[in-house]
């Protein structure tokens, strides 16, 4: 699919830049909310514009951008008709008994969380629409839109401090898995139980609807259970009160198991998971805002990563990782790292070898936020709109 999507662009590039060769290029969407959501749609509906989507190998998003990938995603031709995913977003919504039926529904599986109830309210709050599709339909698409690759981390490795980067998760149309460990397996099997290696016992692929809940999971760093969350509800049906009171629990949390690990006991798993059965995925915003891992290095061989962010977190955040994992980054100047608590609107750091050239794009910045004091906190939370 990805060598298909490279082959559609070439002819218009090679025509436009005069190459010898197909320049790699992702568009990587932050974190951010509801904000990251609407803006992703609008990044995208103005490189239409402009021309520029069509130049995009793939697109890469984490926490809020996922909302509106997944929701993009739905229509094959999406990239081909910006207007109409633009207008999709701005519908008449979801009936409420469709999103309960899907929480009750879905709370009869192995491995139900708080994750699905996230992903119901903004599948279908914010997103307007309830999307039962699996990712890995998308594996034998045509290639008129970018490769899309979606991010989480794991909690286990994430909560004992992140080992050199092994908690980074990653989900594509066609694997899922560990970014540094390379330890994949095929997204249709996603959920199932697997003993060292060996698929044991195939399980349904969770739907765009448990993903979503999956990426953006972003306030989870306690382990919940389907018995807890019946007794937080109060309830052995989910309706509307019982929705209305787990979204104000102070104490959600959000999380998703997946059955069970399924890598080789050897040397090259870290310890904080092989000491689970299960691993537990959630929002990889609590580790990198913007989804850099899967596009450094030579696996995706990227030559320009065009980064807007969306959020108001730390401006370089991706640098101690890459130095970690010991992967090509270019050099920032400690002048550029002096801005990134008021950063300007735009930069670019030139790539050298092996490195991606990085176009960063802040949306909170000198320009746009002109007058305002640059201590002014930014929340990077999503409001959520309840059914009516």
């Amino acid at each position: 699919m990805v060598r298909n999507r490279e082959n559609s662009k070439k002819e218009n590039l090679l025509k436009a830049e005069g190459r010898d060769s197909v320049p790699h290029i992702v568009l990587l969407a932050s974190g951010g909310g509801q904000r990251a959501a609407v803006s992703l749609v609008g990044s995208l509906y103005q490189m239409a514009q402009d021309g520029l989507l069509d130049s995009l190998l793939y697109l890469g998003g984490v926490s809020g951008s996922t909302w509106s990938m997944a929701s993009l995603y739905s229509d094959p031709e999406w990239s081909w008709n910006m207007d109409r995913a633009q207008s999709r977003l701005s519908g008449d919504g979801v009936e409420l008994q469709d999103a309960l039926g899907w929480l009750n529904k879905t709370a009869a599986e192995d491995g139900f969380s708080l994750s699905d109830v996230w992903g119901v309210l903004t599948s279908a709050g914010i997103m307007k629409q309830m999307d039962e599709r699996r990712l890995s339909d998308e594996a034998n698409r045509n290639a008129s839109n970018p490769y899309p690759i979606y991010s989480a981390v794991e909690k286990h490795c994430y909560s004992h401090g992140p080992i050199e980067g092994t908690s980074w998760f990653e989900v594509s149309p066609h694997e899922a898995g560990f970014t540094e460990l390379d330890l994949f397996v095929n997204t249709s099997l996603l959920g199932s139980k697997f003993q060292m290696g060996d698929l044991l016992e195939k399980k349904p692929e969770m739907d765009m609807i448990k993903l979503q809940g999956v990426c953006s999971s972003c306030i989870n760093l306690i382990r919940d259970s389907k018995a807890g969350i019946r007794s937080l509800a109060g309830t052995q049906q989910f309706n509307k009160s019982v929705l209305l009171r787990l979204c104000f629990m102070h104490c959600l949390t959000f999380s998703i198991f997946i059955l069970p690990l399924f890598w080789r006991a050897d040397s090259t798993v870290p310890a904080c998971l092989l000491m689970e059965e299960r691993f537990q995925l959630v929002d990889a915003g609590a580790l990198i805002n913007v989804g850099y891992p899967p596009f450094l290095g030579d696996k995706r061989d990227i030559d320009l990563i065009i980064a807007p962010e969306y959020s108001a977190g730390d401006m370089f955040e991706v640098l101690d990782y890459a130095a970690k994992v010991k992967k090509p980054f270019p050099v920032i100047d400690d002048r550029i790292l002096e801005d990134r608590d008021w950063p300007k609107d735009c930069y670019v750091f030139d790539g050298k070898e092996n490195e991606p050239t990085i176009i960063y794009m802040p949306l909170f910045n000198r320009h746009n936020c002109k007058g305002l004091e640059h201590d002014t906190v930014w929340s990077t939370a999503g409001s959520i709109c309840l059914f009516s």
